[in-house]
């Protein structure tokens, strides 16, 4: 089984998913990990899609429009399902609406986690699927 979880420093979950520096990807075998593979992000992001009433200038609201139709999708997460095509569940502690919506319709398990650490995270998903 292949379990990956965004990262900025290789030990903890990091809270923004699509920003992430990279995926780290543990293979587990006999609930021991047998192999560890880092996988650079090679999200492209617009800061006017990811910013989330930071810097916008005008309110928190994001019914606003960012150059798009209502209800026009503003973002896409394909390029990271690419990356994560051969991973069996991303474990991660948050996931926004667009990213559900990527995670979703490209078929990619994940399941949220309350846990920072990396290897804890992985302990208690053992532990939940015995």
């Amino acid at each position: 089984m292949k379990l990956s979880f965004p990262t900025n420093d290789r030990k903890t979950i990091a809270k923004r998913t699509g920003r992430c520096e990279e995926f780290a990807v543990y293979e587990i075998e006999n609930s021991k990990i047998k192999n560890i593979d880092y996988i650079k992000n090679t999200h492209e992001h617009d800061d006017d899609d990811h910013d989330h009433g930071h810097g916008h200038g005008h309110g928190q609201e994001h019914g606003h429009g960012h150059g798009k139709g209502q209800g026009e999708r503003q973002h896409s997460h394909s390029d990271i399902m690419e990356l994560l095509k051969n991973v069996d569940v991303l474990l991660v502690g948050r996931v926004g609406k667009y990213m559900k919506g990527d995670l979703i319709e490209s078929g990619l398990k994940y399941q949220l986690t309350k846990k920072i650490d990396i290897e804890e995270a992985i302990d208690e998903f053992l532990k939940g699927s015995e």
